[in-house]
């Protein structure tokens, strides 16, 4: 017989909130998808609950069509956030090896992992995640696991990532009130990595760039862990905006041209000039769109601008010539 737990997930994105269950099976090591949901962002901006009624509707919605895919009610989630109040910041902790023979124990990483935590933070910020990155025994560094070596002194170098404490209590308290208990509270960047980095690339040094709806995080990686997050609160829903305004169409229109651009540009062969029925848009004054001017002229100056404030907070980390596996791009901006 195949013993399998359900698992549970909610992404509160700044566009949409997507809720997943998944069945595991630990022997085998395998997880199957079982439902997935995702409702547009009511109640939020830009991660953050600017509505707690709102908020808690969209919440409600997501995470009760997930559950009809299923088949069965969940109480339960990992919670995945990103947002502007999240940052990060760089700690080294040390302590004195506690054992008399020298043997480093698991309490002793306890320890030190608290050492590095015990930082100044700005009033109403709260740290979310403390990922210790490198051990460093009686001046020996670059241990990854010193669990049994002997030694005097331990150290360690962790990468904290710091969030707003009211902006976490509004999302515990929307939760509660639709009977979801928190499992663990992750930021977005940590959980995208998962999914898009591989060993060799989070070893030698890369640039996670997730485009969400209305921020971009940024997530570095190296020898194998975090080392910078950083949010930018630019996003997909800008180029939404200036196609809007540059051409004068609504936020709903411009969106599904904004969709179905890179279709047509898949297509080696098009008009400059295209006809709005073929966007799926009527009621419009216009009757065609110029490719060239929406492309060109809108949304290629947007991405250049958000992709010189990626380039801009990477140099500022001055961990630019640390990432040779590149920058990996991914989230729904990406597409």
């Amino acid at each position: 017989m195949h013993h399998s737990k359900i698992l549970s997930a909610i992404d509160i994105g700044t566009s949409k909130i997507t809720t997943i269950i998944g069945q595991q099976f630990e022997q085998e090591n395998r997880l199957n998808i079982i439902a997935v949901s995702s409702v547009p962002a009511l109640g939020f901006r830009k991660g953050q609950i600017i509505n707690l009624e709102q908020a808690s509707a969209t919440l409600t919605k997501s995470v009760e069509s997930a559950e009809r895919m299923a088949g069965f009610q969940i109480n339960n989630a990992y919670v995945a956030i990103a947002a502007n109040h999240i940052e990060s910041v760089n700690s080294k902790g040390v302590v004195a090896i506690s054992n008399p023979n020298g043997e480093i124990s698991h309490d002793d990483i306890v320890r030190v992992v608290e050492a590095a935590r015990a930082i100044t933070l700005p009033t109403g910020k709260e740290i979310l995640h403390v990922i210790p990155r490198i051990y460093t025994v009686d001046g020996q560094e670059g241990i990854v696991d010193p669990i049994g070596m002997n030694g005097v002194r331990l150290e360690t170098e962790a990468h904290l990532i710091i969030a707003s404490t009211p902006a976490i209590k509004n999302i515990k308290k929307s939760l509660e009130e639709i009977g979801i208990s928190i499992n663990e509270l992750l930021y977005t960047g940590l959980a995208s990595a998962k999914a898009a980095l591989s060993d060799t690339e989070k070893e030698l040094g890369v640039a996670l760039v997730d485009i969400g709806g209305n921020i971009t995080t940024i997530t570095i990686f190296f020898e194998n862990s975090p080392i910078f997050s950083s949010v930018i609160p630019v996003g997909a829903n800008n180029i939404t905006n200036d196609l809007a305004i540059g051409l004068r169409f609504s936020l709903e229109n411009a969106e599904k041209i904004k969709l179905q651009l890179k279709k047509i540009m898949e297509n080696k062969k098009f008009e400059d000039e295209i006809e709005l029925n073929h966007f799926g848009i009527i009621g419009e004054d216009k009757k065609k769109l110029s490719i060239q001017t929406a492309i060109n002229g809108i949304i290629k100056p947007r991405l250049e601008e958000l992709f010189n404030l990626i380039l801009g907070n990477i140099q500022n980390s001055d961990l630019i010539k640390s990432i040779p596996a590149g920058i990996v791009l991914t989230g729904g901006g990406a597409l």
